[in-house]
């Protein structure tokens, strides 16, 4: 495992942060360092959808109008 240095004021502040929800400091910070890197896979994934969608040769109306007459034919 490896050490992290956090500043006395922000571990302060991850302390009281930690006794307001009756969890470890420790706990607190493992999970907001699990949502932060959740929350970049996650803008990552969006980009890269928006990507894709810019380089489709259809608009968004276009699109939903082939999926709909997909349906109704199945």
């Amino acid at each position: 495992m490896h050490a992290v240095k956090i500043r006395q004021s922000l571990w302060n502040d991850l302390q009281t942060a930690a006794e307001k929800q009756r969890q470890k400091p420790e706990t607190l910070a493992d999970q907001a360092v699990r949502e932060f890197l959740q929350r970049m896979a996650d803008e990552e994934l969006l980009a890269g959808s928006a990507r894709a969608a810019r380089r489709s040769p259809l608009r968004a109306a276009d699109t939903v109008e082939v999926i709909r007459r997909y349906r109704r034919m199945k």
